[in-house]
């Protein structure tokens, strides 16, 4: 288990900000067993509601007309059965992570800078924030395209590129081919994903949100992009990808 645990550190060192875990959950259980020894202060998931913000009142002279209500359109991007979660990422992040999660994901492994989410089927999704030094936005953003879909068969079905306050961002859709490094299980895999570099306080931060489950497990991927329009980086939400 000491060997599948190094290789596997190994791989994520090695890796772009679009961390992966091409493991299911008995593997990462097990992994978590042999890092309780030597990784102190785990930090854990805190979970939070979103409280729907309160509408403003319309106030206005009534003519004895009948109207009907004003209703404000609904801008929500928590698709029901799910609520807004905000990501620990522990005091060495300063960047806000939030997005929609149903109850079915399980927070198997943190610690400060990264969580880990499985679902039974496999299914994972990562979160990474780490300070970038001697990099810019765009930097980050430009090895995370040449790192994420590095291997000939696979392919960027949807994606868009943007500005946020302190920084750009990235969010993708696309298919990853057996051999990529963030494939499970080393089978052909569907990767949803956004990643950013943001300025906080004068440090630039590279974040990332990635989501893969298994090319054949197409329920998990529709949950996927209902998932990605909801990411949110320090308060500010990312456009979702669009085709090609």
């Amino acid at each position: 288990m000491h060997s599948v645990l190094c290789e596997w550190l190994c791989r994520r060192s090695a890796t772009s900000p679009f961390e992966s875990r091409p493991m299911y959950r008995s593997l990462l259980l097990a992994s978590v067993m042999v890092l309780g020894l030597s990784l102190s202060g785990c930090s854990a998931l805190r979970v939070s509601t979103a409280e729907g913000d309160s509408r403003p009142v319309s106030v206005g002279i009534n003519d004895g007309s009948k109207e009907e209500p004003h209703q404000e359109p609904d801008t929500s991007v928590i698709p029901s059965g799910m609520t807004e979660v905000t990501v620990d990422l522990g005091p060495e992040c300063p960047i806000k992570v939030q997005m929609a999660m149903d109850g079915r994901w399980n927070d198997d492994l943190a610690y400060d800078s990264y969580q880990l989410y499985t679902r039974d089927d496999g299914s994972i999704i990562t979160v990474n924030c780490y300070r970038a030094e001697g990099e810019t936005a765009q930097s980050i953003i430009d090895t995370a395209q040449e790192q994420t879909f590095g291997e000939s068969r696979s392919s960027i079905l949807e994606e868009t590129s943007g500005t946020v306050s302190g920084g750009g961002y990235w969010t993708v859709h696309g298919l990853l081919a057996r051999q990529e490094v963030r494939a499970i299980d080393q089978t052909e895999s569907v990767l949803y994903g956004a990643i950013a570099g943001i300025s906080d306080n004068g440090r630039l931060y590279k974040v990332s949100v990635e989501m893969v489950t298994v090319a054949h497990n197409q329920s998990v991927a529709d949950l996927f992009a209902q998932m990605l329009p909801s990411v949110s980086f320090a308060d500010q939400v990312l456009e979702p990808p669009a085709p090609s």
